[in-house]
């Protein structure tokens, strides 16, 4: 398996499962320290999964994607 470093990414999109419960919460905040940072844009994972053309056309023009589960 090839491994590749995102160290060099320009455009890097960040999905968390936010959810309902604590530990949905970390996953959010762990976006929102990426994105605060400059790392990461932070988008709504629900988003993906309801077919919102300008987040899928973001996360298709990403150089990388970081879901946060």
């Amino acid at each position: 398996m090839s491994e590749k470093c995102a160290c060099e990414a320009k455009h890097v999109v960040a999905l968390p499962c936010s959810g309902g419960s604590n530990v949905g919460q970390l996953s959010n905040e762990a976006a929102v320290r990426l994105t605060k940072e400059g790392k990461a844009s932070m988008f709504c994972l629900a988003g993906i999964g309801g077919h919102v053309s300008g987040m899928i056309a973001s996360c298709k023009g990403a150089d990388a994607v970081i879901v946060i589960d």
